[in-house]
């Protein structure tokens, strides 16, 4: 890809994300994972490591918290269905 080609995609995924454009974010993520599963390093801004850092633990946090609730809430329907079946 050309540095015009890279520099409108990431305009497009800023309209996206600034704009609150969630039927497109699925496409915004797949064209990011593609290009960045190809790179095996870069040099980044120490002020864009931090950025990346902090989403990332964030990210990380969410899915830990969702993942906590769908174990309590497998948790409560194995218990309530093992109440049925034995009266």
């Amino acid at each position: 890809m050309t540095q015009a080609e890279l520099s409108h995609l990431v305009f497009l995924s800023e309209v996206v994300l600034t704009g609150k454009k969630k039927s497109l974010m699925e496409e915004t993520l797949q064209c990011l994972l593609y290009i960045v599963k190809s790179l095996e390093e870069i040099e980044l801004p120490d002020m864009v490591v931090d950025q990346i850092e902090q989403l990332t633990a964030l990210i990380e946090s969410d899915l830990r918290s969702e993942n906590e609730r769908i174990q309590e809430i497998r948790g409560h329907l194995d218990w309530n269905q093992k109440n049925r079946k034995n009266p």
